[in-house]
């Protein structure tokens, strides 16, 4: 893993595993980093050239004084694509990131050969209680921080079998949640995507996901309490090439908790 300066002048840490194999890149969700993907990275390795990074205000990347907004962190993939010279790829995004990729192809269609979309927001109003919080008038702030009970709290939302928050998971999100400025980029990330009733902007995601004309294959946890696994066949009904994949026992993060479920998916899904 090397720290790189983007062509943006932001700074991140990126995962390339080389080779001259077609090109797969991964998108994290929030408050995640490069290490969220490790259970994967091997085996998709064997096929792809996978290349992971730190999305701007999480893991070693910086943290600048920004929107944290979907279009700010689609002109970041946007920048990891054109330092490393990379026309096209394959895009995996879970979560923020899936929503990343959605806004990405807003811009950039023809940047994306296929994409996988593991549990994006957006695609229905409904969310855990836990993640409205933030946007509480005078108090969402301080709330919504990235302290370690609220780490250990949202990951344990986050996964269907509590044990799936191992130490060093847990451990690597508070070391780095405690990088100064991260208060910011969190709450501000969870405030621009999710208000008091919800989840914003599903109109818009909407719109988007319609236009979408890539293979596209949408998976999600059946025990995800974060977004609701009915929104996988929201999804999938709005996307006009897509697939679907429902993964039992997993919740926010199949390919964390479902690795070799979630991978030969993928496998599958982008060797067809």
């Amino acid at each position: 893993m090397n720290l790189t300066h983007l062509v943006n002048g932001e700074r991140t840490r990126i995962c390339d595993t080389g080779g001259e194999q077609p090109v797969l890149v991964l998108v994290h969700g929030l408050a995640n980093s490069i290490e969220i993907w490790d259970r994967i990275v091997p085996r998709l390795s064997r096929r792809f050239r996978v290349i992971a990074f730190d999305l701007p205000g999480f893991g070693q990347a910086s943290r600048p004084d920004a929107a944290y907004d979907a279009p700010f962190f689609a002109d970041q993939l946007s920048a990891v694509l054109d330092t490393l010279k990379i026309r096209r790829a394959h895009l995996v995004g879970s979560s923020l990131g899936a929503s990343v990729i959605l806004r990405f192809s807003e811009q950039s269609p023809d940047r994306i050969d296929r994409a996988v979309l593991a549990a994006p927001g957006g695609f229905g109003r409904r969310t855990h209680p836990l993640m409205r919080l933030p946007a509480l008038p005078l108090i969402g702030d301080w709330l919504g921080r990235p302290t370690p009970f609220n780490n250990a709290l949202t990951l344990k939302l986050a996964m269907c079998d509590p044990v799936q928050v191992t130490p060093d998971l847990l451990e690597l999100t508070n070391r780095f949640a405690r990088v100064p400025r991260s208060e910011r980029s969190f709450v501000r990330t969870l405030q621009t995507g999710v208000g008091l009733f919800g989840s914003k902007d599903c109109a818009s995601v909407a719109r988007i996901a319609e236009r979408l004309d890539r293979p596209t294959l949408v998976v999600w946890g059946r025990q995800d309490r974060v977004f609701p696994p009915l929104y996988a066949e929201r999804a999938a009904a709005l996307l006009p090439r897509s697939s679907l994949c429902l993964i039992d026992r997993c919740g926010h993060y199949p390919h964390w908790e479902q690795p070799e479920a979630f991978a030969t998916a993928v496998e599958d899904f982008l060797t067809r």
